[in-house]
């Protein structure tokens, strides 16, 4: 682990969830201090940022509603492009850790916490369910 500050020390790896991408890559004021750091050290080549599939789709449907990108075949060519995004896959084996997943609700989201269980990595998300849901370490 690497320190940007007192209060923050770098995990090597993080998964990612949807709100925090878009913010990140919209350069939003909602992105929290913690995961904005986050981002920057994946920027330096400190730690790796871990995206499930469901997030890239989201990512497309969100685009689709409000428009962030202009062109989001290009944005996702240069998310590809970023040495720290990792792209992890879902499975249909994956459906057999849902109902150790049943805390979080949401299908979608278990999806997203998935890869964070299996990694031991902390999930950067400001969703309040999967916060509650105490399945994973949360940074926000």
């Amino acid at each position: 682990m690497t320190s940007l500050s007192a209060d923050l020390a770098i995990e090597p790896v993080y998964v990612v969830d949807t709100n925090a991408l878009i913010w990140y890559l919209t350069i939003d004021r909602k992105l929290s201090k913690q995961a904005s750091a986050i981002f920057k050290a994946a920027e330096q080549g400190k730690t790796r940022l871990y995206l499930s599939a469901i997030v890239v789709a989201e990512l497309y449907y969100a685009n689709k509603k409000w428009g962030f990108f202009a062109d989001f075949g290009q944005t996702y060519t240069e998310m590809k492009a970023k040495p720290y995004f990792r792209f992890v896959s879902f499975r249909s084996d994956h459906v057999l850790d849902f109902d150790q997943d049943a805390a979080v609700p949401e299908m979608h989201d278990r999806i997203v916490t998935g890869p964070a269980k299996k990694l031991g990595a902390p999930l950067l998300t400001s969703d309040p369910v999967i916060t509650a849901a105490k399945i994973v370490n949360i940074i926000w």
